[in-house]
């Protein structure tokens, strides 16, 4: 499996939060979303694989070690997450396995009470780009980030990060970004994803006749094709464009740079391609 190190530790820290409860990814993850597949541990989690066949009410598999070693796990559904009993570390306890955009959150409570620990999987096939140049860490909610920063490092942040941020951002330069589909489809699966609702979503998904259901329904399902690994390819590739679009609107560039920059932002713009055609090409 292909390692993206930088990236997997920010998806680590949005699977799983600074506490010992998941941060929930999304809002919109159905209580009967399926779960089925094999995962693979980030951080802390290497080495340790998860295998699960969902049956509906129950889920059933393994969690192996990299050197063989696992034991065998059955889970029951509460709602949207499964749970199971779980030796860790020679204690007994019981794990809630609970779907994420792109892989599980997994918490174990020690049956002693003597703690939480919050582990995060990785779905298997996704493969994901490194952050480019000009990614910053997540930032707190609401600060004040350059709309090209903010470009290079959003898809790396948690939702409500990225919606709080998004806000704050020059009305002009989100225009900008309009103006490239691959960049707004993913824009807007993130912001769907966010607990506070930013105020430019209603508009951005009326402007684009698609719901949060659908945006988000189309990229899970993406997920388990193989269509996804492509998707964010193009999201990494349109991404340069974007980027530097939004730097010679503020006069980061000489002219001469600039004039490339507005050839292809005009052909994005006018490729006829919007949300609605990206999501029906995975």
């Amino acid at each position: 499996m292909v390692q993206f190190a930088h990236y997997w530790r920010s998806l680590f820290r949005i699977l799983t939060g600074t506490g010992a409860m998941v941060l929930m990814l999304t809002t919109l993850a159905s209580a009967q979303e399926r779960i089925g597949g094999v995962y693979y541990g980030l951080d802390h989690a290497q080495g340790l694989t998860i295998q699960l066949q969902d049956n509906g009410s129950t889920a059933s598999g393994r969690i192996s070690a990299a050197d063989g070693s696992g034991q065998a796990i059955t889970g029951t559904r509460q709602g949207g997450s499964f749970v199971t009993d779980l030796i860790f570390r020679g204690k007994r306890g019981s794990a809630r396995i609970i779907p994420k955009d792109l892989g599980l959150g997994v918490t174990w409570t020690a049956q002693d009470g003597s703690g939480e620990i919050v582990f995060a999987f990785l779905r298997q096939g996704l493969e994901l780009p490194a952050p480019p140049p000009g990614y910053i860490p997540e930032p707190f909610p609401g600060a004040q980030i350059e709309p090209h920063t903010f470009l290079a490092s959003y898809e790396f942040w948690s939702p409500d990060v990225v919606a709080s941020v998004y806000d704050n951002i020059d009305e002009q330069y989100r225009a900008i970004i309009r103006l490239f589909p691959v960049i707004h489809t993913d824009m807007i699966w993130k912001l769907c994803q966010s607990s506070i609702q930013p105020r430019e979503l209603g508009e951005a998904l009326r402007g684009e006749g698609v719901t949060c259901a659908q945006v988000d329904k189309r990229l899970k399902a993406a997920q388990k094709t193989g269509a996804f690994n492509g998707f964010k390819h193009r999201v990494n590739a349109q991404r340069t464009d974007a980027m530097r679009a939004v730097e010679c609107a503020r006069g980061i560039h000489q002219p001469h740079i600039c004039v490339e920059a507005a050839r292809r932002t005009q052909l994005a713009a006018t490729s006829l391609e919007t949300v609605t055609t990206v999501l029906r090409g995975l």
